[in-house]
């Protein structure tokens, strides 16, 4: 897959495209039907196919001090889109400059005289530009005008409301795995560092690796969870807490994971973290005996069931 980041564009020999344009954080069902769809067309038409995509998210920018979190990092998601055999991931830089540019000068400027696109790719609730001003009506509109095809992809519905990463970041904070599941169609992945912690694992004899995230992702609620951890294409099972650990009177928030029957230095190492199961929540333990041995007990749980 052929990455290129730019705000123009202008400097490059594209191939004629046909490109779906969206943020895509998650890259959930409801993105998977339209890139699929885009997948189809490209081969149907014997043309390349791509994405438009905007780092950092938009709303960072345009949300008036709002804080953006993430369901995937760009790596992530560049990975899966790698995996689909996509061509071409076109990414712009997202300011207020830009946030300010009709839609209309946008669409002539970017798709119509830089990336060669033949052929575009929405949801039918599409919006971009000043104000929301790039809704469907104008982009099919401007499509006709320059000869551009326009498909709209019917958003996927899971009971009475459609999937969407607002939608499942809300479920990640709610700690409901399962329906973040069914909304992803995997489960929750987080990726970072392992880092060096205070070292209290290993001196109670259940050492952890202390991950930092490689972005501001949401988070389920604080508690110990059942989890995947990917470390050297190796999959492992683990405990994960996270929180503050109030039997240690500690403020700072954590994650934290054990590996049962595994003993190296990890320190530095790149991980990813896959969310299964939440098991309880954080509590203050009267004396470190009983954390302790709830803690194996988490083990042979987990044992059990992944």
């Amino acid at each position: 897959m052929n990455i290129i980041k730019s705000n123009t564009f202008d400097q490059y020999e594209i191939d004629k495209n046909v490109i779906a344009i969206g943020s895509f954080d998650g890259i959930h069902k409801g993105h998977q039907k339209i890139l699929n769809k885009t997948l189809e067309i490209a081969n149907n038409k014997g043309l390349k196919s791509g994405i438009l995509t905007f780092e950092p998210h938009p709303q960072e920018v345009i949300g008036d001090g709002y804080k953006h979190y993430y369901l995937s990092t760009r790596s992530q998601k560049v990975m899966t889109l790698k995996e689909m055999n996509f061509d071409y991931y076109f990414e712009m830089i997202f300011s207020e400059e830009l946030s300010l540019t009709p839609f209309d000068e946008f669409f002539k400027k970017i798709i119509v005289n830089n990336l060669n696109t033949k052929h575009i790719v929405v949801g039918t609730d599409f919006k971009l530009g000043h104000k929301g001003d790039g809704n469907i009506s104008k982009l099919k509109k401007l499509g006709k005008e320059y000869n551009i095809e326009i498909t709209a992809v019917n958003p996927l519905k899971i009971g009475d409301h459609k999937i969407s990463s607002s939608i499942i970041r809300d479920l990640v904070s709610a700690g409901k795995l399962k329906e973040v599941k069914k909304h992803l169609d995997n489960n929750f992945i987080l990726e970072g560092e392992v880092v060096e912690g205070f070292g209290r694992g290993k001196k109670l004899g259940i050492p952890t690796a202390n991950i930092h995230p490689d972005t501001e992702y949401v988070l389920p609620p604080d508690g110990v969870y059942a989890v995947y951890i990917y470390l050297d294409k190796k999959k492992y099972k683990g405990v994960a807490n996270f929180g503050h650990k109030p039997t240690f009177d500690d403020d700072n928030f954590t994650i934290e994971v054990h590996i049962p029957d595994f003993d190296g230095d990890i320190y530095g190492e790149f991980v990813r973290l896959e969310l299964i199961e939440f098991l309880r929540g954080e509590k203050e333990f009267k004396d470190v005996d009983e954390l302790v041995s709830t803690i194996k007990d988490d083990i042979l749980y987990i044992k059990e069931v992944l």
